[in-house]
């Protein structure tokens, strides 16, 4: 199984040909849907994304307003020059790659920019005082900002983890904390999602929902990551599947005209009822493209992860292939054949 930095001259023309389809980062034969390759971000195109959307993002930016950066022009024609020449790749739905920030494949995102993604989320959680302390019963807002200290400890030490002499018993600790953040998150958007018999609904709900989603995702891919690079490659598969069946509950759970109608119902003017309305619908959109996008992204990871059992490739390799990849934004894995 190869790793390649340059598509494959007879792929490209199979995908141009609508022979081939790429779905999510699987690219698959349109007839009888064998997988004839994984599309793996790189380092490269982790640092394309930072440069288009890394200053606006450290601006105060609620984190609905970060994923509403993935319809600025300037993050579409950074990521879409990065594809031009590039036939297999202009397919790409890039607004999908970037709205979770999972982007595809193993995430290889440095520090610095998981760093900002966190900050811009625990920025956000002054405004949300009120509706922390609604799922009180489980943490106080004192204690998740704890939560978003040791998850920020955890993403710097993940950062160094696949150079590291030490790498396999590091990842191997830095799994079990990650994956303790991820249940305490899944408790708590599980709550913050339960509406009940509620008539009314706080615009800052949908913040809190969007807020507790994001940061779960966050520990998801880090978790995953600390897999490939435990060589641990068949729990790698099992947990991507397991996140990816959460986040499909999650966005089955999810009624955007409902709650929408809810939000509307605490406003009594019927202007003002409008575009509340109008504005939680735009929110509800957003979150929902959100747990869209790490399903699909999750899905691609528990294909990878058999790929590479079948492929014989290490997962520590594979990772180090993609982080010391800065030139090329993009590499392939494509089957023995």
């Amino acid at each position: 199984m190869p790793l390649l930095y340059a598509i494959p001259p007879g792929l490209d023309a199979l995908v141009s040909s609508g022979q081939a389809q790429l779905i999510g980062a699987i690219i698959k034969d349109a007839s009888s849907g064998q997988i004839l390759g994984h599309v793996q971000q790189t380092r490269g195109f982790a640092h394309a994304l930072a440069q288009a959307g890394g200053a606006a993002a450290q601006t105060g930016f609620s984190p609905l307003g970060v994923v509403g950066l993935v319809q600025n022009e300037q993050i579409k024609a950074s990521l879409k020059e990065l594809g031009q020449g590039m036939a297999l790749l202009q397919n790409l739905q890039f607004a999908n790659m970037a709205l979770t920030g999972i982007g595809i494949g193993v995430s290889v995102a440095g520090f610095a920019i998981m760093k900002m993604r966190l900050d811009a989320i625990e920025n956000h959680l002054g405004t949300l005082r009120d509706e922390v302390r609604e799922i009180g019963r489980l943490i106080q807002g004192a204690e998740l900002r704890r939560l978003f200290s040791k998850i920020r400890s955890a993403l710097k030490d993940l950062d160094s983890v696949v150079t590291r002499t030490d790498c396999l018993s590091l990842a191997s600790n830095l799994q079990r904390q990650l994956s303790t953040h991820v249940s305490t998150l899944s408790d708590l958007l599980r709550e913050a999602m339960a509406l009940g018999k509620v008539t009314v609904l706080p615009m800052e709900q949908l913040d809190l929902i969007w807020t507790l989603s994001s940061a779960k995702w966050l520990c998801e891919e880090a978790e995953l990551r600390t897999l490939f690079i435990s060589e641990d490659l068949a729990h790698a598969g099992d947990y991507a599947a397991r996140y990816r069946d959460d986040n499909i509950r999650c966005l089955n759970q999810l009624n955007p005209d409902a709650l929408a109608r809810l939000v509307a119902a605490g406003e009594k003017d019927l202007a003002d009822a409008v575009s509340a309305r109008r504005n939680a619908a735009t929110r509800l959109g957003r979150i929902a493209d959100g747990f869209a996008g790490a399903v699909t992204s999750l899905s691609h990871q528990h294909s990878l992860a058999q790929a590479l059992i079948d492929g014989g490739v290490g997962g520590r390799a594979f990772v180090q292939a993609a982080t010391q990849e800065t030139d090329s934004p993009f590499l392939l894995v494509t089957p023995r054949r």
